[in-house]
Formats: C-alpha cells, structure tokens, sequence
C-alpha cells in the first residue's frame, strides 16, 4: 500500500488556501493602512504638543517644513522619527500668533494622495479613509 496524498486531496488544500488568502489580504491591507493613519496621528500630536510649548516661548507659532522639524522644534520635543518618517510627509502651515494647521500627507501607497490634518484647538481633519 502507497502512502501520500491523491492529486484531488492536494488540489482541495490549495483551493481552501486560495479561498482564505482571498478573504484575508484585503483586511490585511486594510490594517496596515489604519496603522499607519494611527503613526500619523501620534506624529501630528508630538508637532502641535511642541509647536504648543514654542508658543509658550516666543508667543507665536511657526511654519515648518517636512524634514526640519527636529531642528526648529526638537527642542521642546523629540521629532527625529518625523523627519524621517517614510510614509508620511508633515507641515506646519497657516502660524500665527494664535491658529497653526499641522498636515500630513501620504507619500506612496494606494492612499498617496491622503491627508490627516490637526490644528492649534485639536480638531482633527483630513481626507483620509482607509
């Protein structure tokens, strides 16, 4: 007597296997794109918190630029993972000496044209939807 599995057995396993990475790779996506919202949303949140504590120096906020924000800002909070975050482009636009926007915006990715957006109040916006 043989031992082993028949040609219709394996083509059964591979069909169940098929069926479920089908079922299983949108909602993967769909996660690692919430995940990434959810970096973007901790970033925005470490921005304004120091864009807050500059107010608080030089009585207004400022405009920055992605990649310069640990320089113009680091001193009130550790933002070197924002400039060099590889998802997400940031920018600080609209300061005053009372109302800033901090925006960002999807770099690559089917949602590349994305932004989450947080102002001076904490209201959040944007256009992004995973």
């Amino acid at each position: 007597m043989k031992k082993g599995f028949t040609l219709l057995e394996l083509l059964i396993v591979v069909v169940v296997i098929a069926v479920l990475a089908t079922l299983a790779v949108p909602q993967y996506i769909k996660a690692v794109e919430r995940s990434k919202q959810g970096k973007a949303r901790h970033a925005l949140a470490l921005i304004a918190q120091a864009e807050k504590m500059y107010r608080g120096d030089q009585d207004t906020y400022i405009n920055v630029n992605d990649g310069s924000f640990n320089s113009d800002l680091g001193d009130y909070t550790e933002l070197a993972e924002v400039d060099s975050d590889i998802d997400w482009d940031y920018a600080v636009s609209g300061a005053s000496t009372s109302t800033f926007l901090v925006t960002a915006t999807r770099v690559d990715g089917p949602n590349s044209t994305e932004t989450v957006t947080l102002d001076q109040s904490g209201t959040w916006g944007g256009t992004f939807s995973p």
